[in-house]
């Protein structure tokens, strides 16, 4: 396969436990680029920002047990979060454009419809899906070790129904993780 890139900001985005940073950093290998990760960037504007500026990210910080909720409002807090985190990837994806300076940005929260907002051919997304339930499971304890993690799990087939029927209302494109080993090249496939 041609190792000729055609983008200069790549997301890759999906529900956790799908295998989408398993993708990015085979993409990144592909192509030889670095890989930002989403959940650093929150960590690091949940540690610069209050509650006032950035309610959903901060909403843990309230004494919400997010095992408490249920599984519609993980889901939409995982959905106010993506949105919170707009701008601040906004102002990321503008830097590396102008700098011409190529990078996958992967996470949970990144809303699909904002990877399409750019309308600029430098600007591509992949989102990642995965229904089967026990393969979250799977990869949650390849992962982290432990239990295994169901409730977290129910949480991610609901966000990657989410995110599937977004992208699908949108043209955004999805793929499905499995099976593993043509993964990258359908992933490649699917940028062209």
């Amino acid at each position: 396969m041609n190792n000729d890139r055609n983008w200069t900001v790549l997301f890759i985005g999906g529900a956790s436990g799908t295998g989408k940073s398993s993708i990015a950093y085979e993409i990144a290998r592909f192509y030889g680029v670095n890989v930002l990760e989403v959940d650093d960037v929150h960590l690091s504007v949940e540690t610069v920002t209050t509650k006032e500026s950035f309610p959903a990210i901060h909403y843990w910080n309230t004494g919400v047990n997010w095992k408490n909720i249920g599984v519609d409002d993980n889901v939409n807090w995982l959905i106010d979060v993506s949105k919170e985190m707009i701008p601040v990837l906004k102002e990321l994806v503008n830097r590396h454009i102008e700098d011409k300076l190529p990078i996958i940005i992967e996470g949970d929260f990144i809303y699909p419809e904002f990877t399409k907002s750019f309308e600029n051919p430098e600007v591509k997304s992949i989102f990642v899906n995965e229904t089967d339930i026990n393969q979250i499971l799977q990869n949650y304890l390849s992962r982290e070790g432990g239990d295994l993690q169901h409730y977290r799990a129910e949480i991610s087939i609901a966000y990657g129904k989410w995110i599937t029927d977004t992208c699908n209302q949108n043209g955004i494109r999805v793929i499905e993780s499995r099976p593993w080993d043509t993964v990258l090249t359908r992933a490649l496939k699917s940028l062209l």
